[in-house]
């Protein structure tokens, strides 16, 4: 039980400190700039949409804006099945080149994407949100990465516009600063395999149709990676959404949903958690992904492994420490969507929901069950927290 504890506790401060350090200092390969270059590649931008009407115009404003040149830009709004006035609100567009695909049955998004695929024409696809938003330059900015011979996929910085709306929310906003920071050093050490699907563009000879029971953000990362091809993240490009996941019931299904969809992409990527192959890819696949998602185990092992060496002072107090912690999370649990608690009392409620749904995620994929079909969850546009549609930021830079 010894053997336990420590080996449990080892791999918990291994994953959210043990890591990001290494990987901060360049223990899993040097810094690799990235050879920009001029934007002139044709890009088709592909949203999939289904019942988009309260975003889709603000969106389609956005798109337009775009400091890109028009003559190398196809806009492909592809409608999933809508059965609201997204279709109706899309089609006037026609008359400044945005082509609308309207699949009558909803597929999922997946699906919508590989149709939308298949239909454009562009050199690089950007796949994008239909409630996502961001600046006139940031196509520019992320296309320019595209100018290094090595680069196969680009992914911007996502940003939630609505961080004090909840402690759920600002909590959110807290790991997505954390995450995109440890995704910021993988990209500068080439060892990024993921990104935001939100807003991502790659190259369209590495584009493969999507399995309708993976994440596009994670999967097609993957599949780069596994040709030998550079993920990169561009910073300057920023994706601001609104998050409408503010409950945290709410927030613990879309995290369950994205663990089993993302668990299930690197199972049949498993190829790239070879060390020997693979090096510092697989390392950073193993300590941001597989073993995060395992860290519920860990937790459990630690606690057990705690309690039954609680005749010895120093476990005594580990255990103390722990039950605390825990009591702490259920607290917040019961009060998440009432009153508010205050920073920090409300991080073991947002740690403990973000390794139960690694708990549920994993599981919900090794038993085989899928997500089921897509159905976008909208609060608000972007547009209403600040963000002009016109791609200007500036309200909340």
């Amino acid at each position: 039980m010894t053997i336990i504890f420590w080996l449990c506790l080892a791999v918990v401060l291994y994953v959210y400190i043990g890591y990001p350090v290494l990987l901060r200092l360049g223990a899993f390969g040097r810094r690799k700039a990235v050879d920009r270059g001029s934007a002139t590649q044709t890009v088709s931008i592909l949203v999939a949409a289904h019942n988009e009407e309260s975003v889709i115009e603000a969106k389609l404003k956005n798109l337009l804006a775009c400091n890109y040149p028009r003559d190398r830009v196809e806009i492909l709004i592809g409608s999933d099945g809508s059965s609201d006035r997204t279709e109706a609100i899309v089609r006037p567009y026609a008359a400044e080149g945005v082509g609308l695909i309207s699949f009558p049955e909803q597929q999922g998004k997946s699906a919508i994407q590989n149709g939308l695929a298949a239909a454009s024409s562009g050199e690089i696809l950007v796949f994008t949100d239909a409630d996502c938003l961001f600046d006139s330059e940031a196509l520019s900015q992320m296309i320019e990465n595209f100018s290094d011979p090595q680069v196969g996929l680009v992914t911007a910085r996502p940003a939630y516009v609505n961080e004090p709306e909840t402690q759920i929310t600002e909590n959110e906003c807290l790991y997505l600063r954390y995450e995109t920071w440890l995704r910021r050093q993988e990209s500068e050490h080439g060892v990024l395999a993921m990104a935001s699907g939100s807003l991502f563009a790659m190259r369209r000879s590495l584009w493969r149709a999507l399995d309708p029971n993976v994440g596009d953000d994670f999967a097609l990362p993957l599949h780069v990676a596994r040709l030998g091809w550079r993920n990169v993240l561009e910073p300057e490009a920023v994706a601001y959404t609104c998050l409408p996941q503010n409950r945290a019931e709410s927030m613990l299904r879309l995290k369950v949903r994205i663990i089993s969809k993302d668990f299930r992409a690197l199972l049949a990527n498993a190829c790239l958690l070879d060390p020997l192959r693979h090096r510092g890819l697989a390392v950073s696949l193993w300590s941001h992904k597989l073993l995060r998602w395992h860290i519920p185990y860990f937790l459990a092992g630690l606690f057990a492994a705690s309690a039954f060496l609680m005749q010895r002072p120093f476990f005594r107090v580990w255990f103390a420490l722990q039950a605390a912690f825990y009591a702490l999370a259920l607290a917040g649990f019961a009060r998440a969507n009432g009153r508010r608690l205050v920073f920090p009392w409300s991080v073991p409620m947002s740690f403990c929901l973000v390794n139960f749904a690694a708990l549920l995620g994993s599981l919900k994929c090794l038993v085989g069950r899928t997500s089921g079909q897509w159905t976008p969850v909208r609060a608000r546009p972007a547009v209403a927290d600040g963000l002009d549609p016109a791609g200007s930021n500036r309200a909340l830079k």
